[in-house]
C-alpha cells in the first residue's frame, strides 16, 4: 500500500532538482547566499541558469555574456535595486536570449540595459534616471514588456538594424525621449502608455514598423516619423498638455512615405499631424480635437486623407505647395476654417462634410486645377473661396444654412477661369458662374449666387438671388434689370464699366444694397436700395456714373456713399430716413442736383473734394426737408453742406420742385 506514494514522491524529487545545464544561483548583499554580487552569479553560471536576486541594494555593473535569467527569488517582497551612482550601465546583455524580470534599475549615467544580443525578455522591472533606461542596437526579436520607467532622459531605443523588436505595455513616465526607433525595421512600439514626455515616439531612417495602440501624453511632441517608411501608426491616443508653445504636434511626417495614419486620436496640439516633404501616405479614420492646425501638409505629393473626424479647431486641412492629394469623406466640424488650401494644385476634395464653420469652409488662394465635388457644407459663414486662382472645377457641392456660399477675385483674368456649373446649389437653388461670355440671358429664375467675370452684353432680368450676391468683375456693357437681389450681400461690380443697372430692388442687405469699385460709366437708374444694413448704394473710386431716379431709403449707415470718385452725376434720388443721407469724401467733380432729401438725421455731408450742389438758379439743387426756401428754385435761400464750403445755392421750396417748374 505504501509502494505507490512513494513512487510519486520520487518523481516529483526529480523533478525539482537542477538537471545538466539549468542550475539556480541566489544572490543577497547580506551575504546570506551563494554569492554577494551579481556579477559573481553571472561568472559561476552557465546558458540556461537562473539567477534569484533577493530584496536589497546593488551597486554594480553587469555583463551578461550567458543566457540567463534574472529574477527576484519566489517569495520574497522588497524592491532589488540596481544602483549606478556615477556608474556608466546598469547591465549589458551580449548573450542571446537572457530574461531580466523583476528588477529595479537606477541612477546610472548611461543606459540602465544595453541590449547587444538578440531574444532577450525585458519584463516588469522598474527604471528611474538613466540615459536611456533600455538602448537595443543591432539586436533583434527582443520583448520589452510591462515595465516602468521614470524620470529618464530617453525610456527605450532602438538603434542600428535592430529589427523585430517588440516594446509594449510599458508604463513610462515624465521621459525626456520616451521611445526611439533609428536606422531600423520591422519594429513593434505596441500599446505602450507614455505620460508627462517632451518627446513621445520617434522614428528616423526606420522601415515596415507598427506603432499601434500607444497612449501618448506629452507637453512638446507626439509621434515623430522622419526619413521613414511603410511605418502603420494606428489606434493611439496622443494627447498634448501643458505647452505653451504653438509649435506642438500630435504625430509628424517629415521626408516619409508609405506611412499610414489610421485610427488615431490625437487632441489639443498647435499641429495635430504636421505632414513635410512626404509622398504616398495614407491619413485615415482618425480624430483631431482642439487644435490650431488639425492637419498641415506641406511639400507633399499623393497623400490621402479619408474619413478623419476633425472638431474644434482653427483650421481643419491645410495645404501649401502640395500637390495630387486626395480628401475624400472626411468631418470638419466647428472650426475656424475648414480647407485651406496654398499654391496647391491638381488636388482631389470630394464628399467631404463640414459644419458649424465660423469663417470659411474652403479657402483657396493661387492654387490651380483642383477639384471640388460633392462636398456638403451646412451651418456656416462663408462657403467657397477662390483667390487668384484658376482652372479649378466644381461640381456637385451642397451649401445648406450657409450665409454667403460662394466667391471668386483675381487681379488677372486668368484667375477668374473656374468650371463652375450649377450642379452646385445653395438650399437646392443652383449658382451660376460665367467666365469671359459674350452675349445670352438669365432671366425669370431664382439663383443662389451670380457672377460675371470678363463678360460683356450679358442680359440679367427678373431673376431673384436667394443666398448670396450679383458680382460683376470686369465686365462691360451688360444689363441687370428689374431683379429682385434682398436678404442676401446685394449687388457688387469691380471694374466693371458701361453697364445698366435698372429697377433692381435692393432691401434688406447684410452690407450695401449696391457697391461699386474701380467701374466707371455705369448708369444706375431706378432701383431701390433701402434698410440695407450699411449703405444704399456705395461708390470707391468710381468716375463719371450716372446715379438717378433711385429710391434710397432706412439704410443703416448711409444713403449713396462716394468716396475717392470723381465727376459723377447724382440726381433725381429719394433720399430718406437715413442716419446720413449723402455723403461725399475725397471727391472731385461730382454733379448733385434734383435729389429730394427727407427725414434724414444728417442729410449731407461733403469732406474734403469740390462738388457741385446745384445746376444754376435755372436748373437749381436740391429738395431739403428741413430747410425753409421760397421758390423752385430758390435763389435767395441757400443750404450749407456740413463738412466744407460746399452749399447748395438754388434748393428747392417743395419736394421734387423740379417738376413743378418744368410743368410751369
Amino acid at each position: 500500500m505504501l509502494r505507490i506514494p512513494m513512487i510519486i514522491f520520487m518523481a516529483l524529487l526529480i523533478w525539482l532538482m537542477p538537471t545538466e545545464g539549468a542550475r539556480t544561483y541566489i544572490v543577497d548583499d547580506s551575504g546570506f547566499a551563494n554569492f554577494n554580487t551579481i556579477q559573481e552569479a553571472v561568472v559561476a553560471a552557465s546558458n540556461g541558469d537562473t539567477i534569484y536576486i533577493k530584496p536589497g541594494e546593488y551597486n554594480e555593473e553587469v555583463i551578461l555574456n550567458r543566457s540567463l535569467k534574472l529574477m527576484p527569488l519566489t517569495g520574497e517582497n522588497g524592491p532589488i535595486i540596481l544602483k549606478g551612482d556615477g556608474l556608466e550601465t546598469g547591465i549589458t546583455i551580449t548573450a542571446e536570449g537572457c530574461s531580466l524580470q523583476g528588477l529595479t534599475i537606477q541612477d546610472f549615467a548611461g543606459p540602465a540595459i544595453y541590449i547587444q544580443s538578440s531574444r532577450n525578455s525585458i519584463r516588469e522591472n522598474v527604471f528611474k534616471n538613466a540615459n536611456p533606461a533600455i538602448l537595443v542596437r543591432g539586436s533583434h526579436e527582443n520583448t520589452i514588456t510591462a515595465n516602468t520607467i521614470m524620470d529618464s532622459q530617453g525610456a527605450v531605443a532602438l538603434w542600428e538594424n535592430s529589427t523585430n523588436n517588440q516594446v509594449s505595455e510599458n508604463d513610462i513616465v515624465g521621459c525626456n525621449l520616451s521611445i526611439v526607433v533609428r536606422e531600423t525595421a520591422e519594429n513593434k512600439i505596441l500599446r505602450n502608455k507614455i505620460s508627462d514626455a517632451y518627446w513621445g515616439l520617434w522614428l528616423d531612417h526606420a522601415e515596415d514598423c507598427q506603432i499601434e495602440g500607444n497612449d501618448i501624453q506629452s507637453k512638446m511632441y507626439g509621434v515623430w516619423v522622419l526619413n521613414s517608411s511603410d511605418i502603420c501608426v494606428s489606434q493611439n491616443n496622443v494627447r498634448i498638455k501643458g505647452s505653451t508653445s504653438g509649435i506642438s504636434q500630435g504625430i509628424n511626417l517629415a521626408n516619409a512615405s508609405g506611412t499610414i495614419l489610421q485610427g488615431n486620436e490625437i487632441n489639443d496640439a498647435a499641429f495635430g499631424m504636421l505632414i513635410f516633404s512626404s509622398k504616398n501616405d495614407k491619413l485615415m479614420d482618425n480624430a483631431i480635437f482642439r487644435s490650431t492646425n488639425a492637419v498641415f501638409i506641406k511639400d507633399s505629393d499623393s497623400e490621402v486623407l479619408k474619413n478623419n473626424s476633425i472638431i474644434g479647431t482653427e483650421y481643419g486641412i491645410r495645404m501649401e505647395n502640395s500637390s495630387r492629394n486626395s480628401l475624400h469623406q472626411n468631418k470638419i466640424e466647428n472650426g475656424t476654417v475648414g480647407f485651406d488650401l496654398g499654391l496647391s494644385s491638381q488636388n482631389n476634395i470630394s464628399e467631404n462634410q463640414l459644419s458649424g464653420i465660423t469663417d470659411t469652409a474652403v479657402q483657396i488662394t493661387s492654387s490651380n486645377e483642383n477639384t471640388l465635388s460633392a462636398n456638403r457644407i451646412t451651418d456656416s459663414s462663408k462657403g467657397i473661396i477662390l483667390l487668384e486662382s484658376s482652372a479649378n472645377q466644381l461640381m456637385a457641392n451642397r451649401f445648406q444654412n450657409v450665409e454667403w456660399s460662394l466667391y471668386a477675385e483675381a487681379e488677372t483674368k486668368e484667375g477668374f477661369n473656374n468650371s463652375i456649373d450649377e450642379s452646385n446649389v445653395v438650399d437646392a437653388v443652383p449658382i451660376v458662374y460665367l467666365f469671359s461670355r459674350f452675349g445670352g440671358q438669365i432671366q425669370d429664375r431664382d439663383i443662389a449666387h451670380l457672377t460675371l467675370a470678363y463678360c460683356e452684353n450679358v442680359t440679367v432680368k427678373n431673376i431673384a438671388i436667394t443666398n448670396d450676391a450679383v458680382f460683376l468683375f470686369n465686365s462691360k456693357n451688360n444689363r441687370i434689370q428689374e431683379n429682385n437681389i434682398s436678404g442676401s450681400f446685394g449687388m457688387r461690380l469691380v471694374q466693371s464699366n458701361e453697364n445698366e443697372i435698372s429697377g433692381n430692388m435692393l432691401l434688406g442687405n447684410k452690407f450695401s444694397g449696391m457697391f461699386l469699385y474701380a467701374s466707371d460709366l455705369n448708369q444706375i437708374a431706378g432701383n431701390n436700395a433701402s434698410r440695407n444694413n450699411q449703405n444704399g448704394i456705395s461708390l470707391l473710386s468710381c468716375n463719371q456714373n450716372i446715379i438717378a431716379d433711385n429710391v434710397v431709403n432706412g439704410n443703416a449707415a448711409t444713403g449713396i456713399w462716394l468716396n475717392l470718385s470723381q465727376d459723377n452725376q447724382v440726381y433725381k434720388n429719394n433720399i430718406s430716413n437715413n442716419p446720413l443721407g449723402l455723403q461725399v469724401m475725397l471727391s472731385t467733380g461730382n454733379k448733385i442736383f434734383h435729389n429730394n432729401f427727407v427725414g434724414n438725421q444728417e442729410h449731407s455731408q461733403d469732406i474734403g473734394g469740390s462738388n457741385s450742389w446745384d445746376e444754376g438758379n435755372v436748373t437749381g439743387g436740391n429738395y431739403w426737408s428741413d430747410h425753409v426756401a421760397k421758390g423752385n428754385p430758390s435763389r435767395d435761400w441757400p443750404r450749407m453742406i456740413k463738412g466744407g464750403s460746399m452749399l447748395d445755392g438754388y434748393p428747392f421750396q417743395d419736394e421734387s420742385g423740379w417738376l413743378r417748374a418744368a410743368a410751369a
